[in-house]
């Protein structure tokens, strides 16, 4: 038979969090130097609009200081 344990406080893992996401505004952006690391950059972000319910929107651009992930909604 098995013992059912409630869920506490310090049983629940942390969230990861690897990029902002979370804390950027429409227009504001995050520079990433390596092209394969500003792609990964770009699948999370999409990954993460589509857990967030599809309202939020990013792009990548290639600028003079490397690449960057706007949000655009």
């Amino acid at each position: 038979m098995f013992v059912i344990e409630k869920a506490s406080e310090e049983l629940q893992p942390a969230e990861r969090v690897f990029y902002p996401f979370r804390e950027m505004f429409v227009g504001d952006s995050i520079l990433i130097q390596d092209f394969r690391r500003a792609e990964s950059a770009r699948v999370a972000a999409i990954q993460f609009a589509k857990r967030r319910g599809g309202e939020w929107k990013f792009s990548l651009r290639k600028t003079r200081e490397g690449w960057r992930i706007f949000r655009i909604g």
